[in-house]
């Protein structure tokens, strides 16, 4: 069965084995999961990538069951178990009898407001939570899987080949997800990083230090739930089961997704703290040396999956939008990471009453930060002249033309890796 009538067929309530008022679908470029009641059923799409096979009914069987196996470990009373779909007649039935069409992760569902990403957009994390979650990833880093197999995924020559495949990747995404300029700059700065760390990445290999780590700890997966004791006050899913090259990591590698992902919505102070609270809790003094380098490798890796997702014939256009910004937003961080603070891309706007020197502000900012200014009077009169004359360029309709086009010129300096300042943004608001 194709897999966009599948989802059809599991858009119904009457699929599924309990009562369920509505059904909704979410989808990653790997599989797709839908929300039914109390409970979530994920399926594998039928893909095949360099890093992943699922192309075959019984691969899917088998990853699906590796799926809860290796989840349990931080989420052990989410992952219930892999149960059939089944085809009869016309009537597909989710955990139905007869021979399987398809298999699926059956968990507990979880509320999206108890995600650590719903908390961090509505202002509810502190330090007291970050901390918290750094030492419980701490904790379980110290206790996951490790031997000498384990540690080859470590090594040097992996990690290299693990970063410059997303390069490779994002190479055909040029002038769509990412600016020449930029990906010749993450290019060269991510060899100039391999470069540098060669020596530390090969001895910890060496030492052992890899273990069978979650491998996608996004703010997503984090679910908070405080009034539970531990360890179901704090639980993460959805690790990456299909691939141990991608799980078998060293531990910096794995808790930089977060930091990563904290530093994406603005919460560099936390990101921080977060680190902190690792690197102490593990004792692991050595490794925030290789921060910067797996932060960035991760917003590379996040940008390579957000493209693959905008490319997804069966995920509607919205999500294929929302993807695409994403990808390219990772893309961009990939390359700050490693790059000087001076050189990173910026987007400042000025604010402020008339005659309160806001432009003689701007200009100084550009010559010593190195900025690209837009004018917002340049940019009105240059949108006047192309209008007609007797029209007014002072009202409320205009103003918003005005601040859409400086936005528009904004962003494509920001695709380009360049650093930009808005002169004056959003002054139109005067008192009487």
């Amino acid at each position: 069965m194709k897999l966009e009538q599948l989802i059809t067929d599991l858009s119904s309530p009457v699929a599924y084995p309990h009562s369920v008022e509505h059904v909704r679908i979410c989808q990653t470029h790997l599989s797709v999961v839908f929300l039914a009641g109390p409970f979530v059923y994920k399926i594998k799409k039928a893909v095949r990538f360099d890093f992943v096979d699922f192309g075959s009914l019984e691969t899917r069987e088998h990853f699906c069951r590796e799926e809860v196996r290796l989840n349990r470990r931080l989420a052990p009373n989410v992952y219930l178990d892999v149960v059939p779909i089944t085809q009869n007649g016309a009537e597909v039935l989710v955990e139905g009898s007869g021979v399987p069409i398809e298999w699926a992760v059956k968990m507990r569902w979880l509320p999206d407001d108890a995600s650590l990403k719903h908390a961090l957009l509505h202002g509810d994390v502190d330090r007291r939570t970050v901390e918290k979650l750094a030492r419980r990833i701490a904790k379980f880093h110290a206790s996951a899987a490790s031997n000498a197999s384990i540690a080859q995924f470590g090594r040097f020559d992996v990690v290299a080949g693990n970063a410059r495949d997303n390069l490779r990747d994002l190479s055909s995404r040029v002038g769509c997800v990412i600016s020449r300029s930029v990906f010749e700059r993450l290019t060269t700065l991510t060899e100039s990083s391999l470069s540098r760390l060669r020596q530390l990445i090969e001895r910890r290999a060496q030492l052992g230090v890899p273990r069978d780590t979650h491998g996608d700890l996004r703010l997503e997966h984090v679910y908070l739930f405080p009034e539970q004791a531990e360890p179901n006050d704090l639980v993460i899913i959805d690790c990456i089961e299909f691939c141990e090259r991608f799980r078998f990591a060293d531990p910096v590698s794995d808790m930089a997704f977060l930091v990563m992902d904290l530093a994406a919505n603005g919460r560099r102070d936390l990101a921080k703290i977060f680190a902190d609270a690792y690197f102490q809790a593990s004792g692991d003094d050595e490794g925030r040396a290789l921060l910067p380098f797996y932060v960035s490798y991760r917003a590379a890796v996040r940008a390579k999956v957000g493209a693959m997702k905008s490319d997804e014939p069966e995920v509607p256009p919205i999500e294929r939008e929302s993807a695409l910004a994403r990808s390219r937003a990772r893309a961009i961080q990939a390359m700050s990471e490693l790059d000087e603070p001076g050189n990173r891309p910026c987007l400042i706007l000025m604010a402020g009453l008339p005659g309160t020197g806001k432009s003689s502000l701007a200009n100084d900012l550009a010559q010593h930060a190195h900025l690209n200014v837009i004018r917002t009077d340049v940019v009105r009169k240059e949108l006047a002249a192309l209008a007609d004359s007797a029209v007014s360029i002072y009202t409320d309709d205009w103003h918003e033309r005005t601040y859409k086009e400086c936005l528009r010129r904004a962003d494509a300096f920001l695709f380009e890796g360049k650093r930009v300042i808005v002169d004056s943004f959003a002054n139109r608001h005067r008192k009487p």
